[in-house]
């Protein structure tokens, strides 16, 4: 990737280019999101990408109930494939669940150019971002552009996450997968449930998960492990898993050979990533503040790694924030939204489970941490998951705080008693 450079004086730029409110950088569903709220308030904003729309992106576009409300759409104004669900198919531990919960699926070529013709901005596609400048004057310029501001929206590795540089104490995920046409007689006749309906395959160990979601004539496929030097293992159970079921049409072994899979990384949700949210020069016009929003931030889901929602929904917050002239607001937006404050209490779930198993918090953020080897227990995990890939909230909130405040006490006692017993047990040797 390219240097980023955050020098005023010196760097060359056009001092006649037209100067925008804010750049954008990166046209998913984050950065349209962002340009579009700015555009309905009369901002003046310019989007970049160096792709070129519509683009293949590595996703099983995955939509959950909240994010229409975030986009302020619904469901009929999206004029792309559409497929809406209300099971949910997981399998745990050789046992096989059907949920009823909902959510929807779309094609991610579709989905983010839809996004991004809707946003209005001024749209510079197939531009690469070389290096990022601020002129004497404290604007920001890239690949020509002038701005006050700037939104880094390029994923994990947009050039914006780099001049802020967030904090990182859990390394990212990784993901593996593909999509592919197929015949569609054949994807009917395998598929675990109707047509949309996602087939998760929860692995053994809760490290990651698989999935296979007919979409009538396309299949996405794909595993998602927190260890990324794992995924690829983890496709080679997941596809012979679905074979021995038969829930992959017949004549799409290429289509799945490990080859075939491409990936990617990104960050889960960590609380701490919220303080690189922004930084902002002390100017009345905002000139000079620099926001991350979605995979550039790190905000997907601790246990599902769901993107699109917060990826959105932090677009929509930032923009709020800009309008509002307020950059130190932006932190305070996301932590406070009912979605985020429900990612931070899986994530306070998810480190206080691993502490309980291991008497420390688990590296690279196990999501349960331990096996629940009753198949009473496999339910119960089976359902909790489908529950969090619909996207649906925590009942009585308050009451899951004290409950998970109970947890992470209990953790924490037996932290320490594990420490004593070891202090106690070196010196008898």
């Amino acid at each position: 990737m390219c240097p980023v450079q955050d020098a005023r004086p010196g760097h060359a730029v056009d001092a006649l280019a037209e100067i925008h409110d804010v750049i954008v950088i990166g046209g998913g569903p984050a950065g349209s999101t962002c340009a579009r709220f700015l555009r309905r308030a009369g901002a003046r904003v310019a989007v970049l990408d160096r792709a070129t729309f519509p683009r293949v992106k590595l996703c099983g576009g995955w939509l959950s109930t909240p994010i229409w409300d975030a986009l302020e759409l619904a469901p009929a104004d999206y004029p792309g494939g559409l497929w809406p669900w209300s099971t949910c198919h997981v399998s745990y531990r050789g046992r096989p669940h059907a949920i009823a919960c909902r959510g929807w699926f779309i094609r991610r070529a579709e989905f983010d150019d839809f996004l991004l013709r809707q946003s209005g901005a001024s749209l510079h596609l197939g531009v690469s971002v070389k290096e990022i400048g601020r002129d004497a004057e404290g604007l920001w310029s890239v690949a020509g552009l002038r701005a006050r501001i700037l939104v880094g929206a390029g994923g994990t590795h947009c050039p914006v996450a780099r001049l802020l540089a967030p904090r990182r104490p859990m390394g990212p995920v990784a993901a593996q997968e593909h999509e592919f046409r197929a015949d569609p007689a054949a994807i009917a006749r395998a598929r675990a449930g109707r047509d949309g309906e996602p087939e998760l395959l929860l692995h053994d160990d809760l490290r990651g998960y698989s999935w296979n979601v007919p979409k009538t004539t396309w299949l996405n496929v794909g595993s998602g492990t927190v260890d990324p030097g794992e995924v690829r293992a983890a496709w080679q159970t997941a596809r012979a898993h679905f074979r021995e079921v038969g829930h992959v049409p017949a004549g799409s072994d290429e289509a799945l050979e490990p080859k075939a899979m491409k990936g990617h990384a990104y960050y889960l949700f960590d609380p701490v990533h919220l303080a690189a949210a922004v930084r902002a020069d002390d100017t009345a016009d905002g000139r000079g503040a620099a926001y991350l929003v979605g995979d550039s931030l790190g905000l997907a889901q601790p246990i599902t790694a769901e993107g699109i929602l917060p990826a959105v929904l932090s677009g929509r917050l930032c923009a709020e924030a800009i309008l509002a002239g307020a950059p130190a607001s932006y932190p305070l937006r996301l932590a406070s939204h009912p979605v985020i404050e429900d990612y931070r209490r899986v994530f306070r779930l998810r480190e206080a489970a691993g502490a309980l198993r291991s008497g420390r918090t688990l590296a690279r953020g196990t999501p349960l941490g331990h096996r629940v080897g009753t198949p009473l227990g496999h339910r119960v995990v089976a359902r909790g998951f489908a529950w969090m890939f619909s996207g649906a909230r925590f009942p009585a909130p308050r009451l899951v705080d004290l409950a998970i405040e109970g947890v992470e006490r209990w953790a924490r006692s037996k932290r320490t008693r594990q420490i004593g017993n070891l202090k106690r047990e070196r010196r008898a040797s």
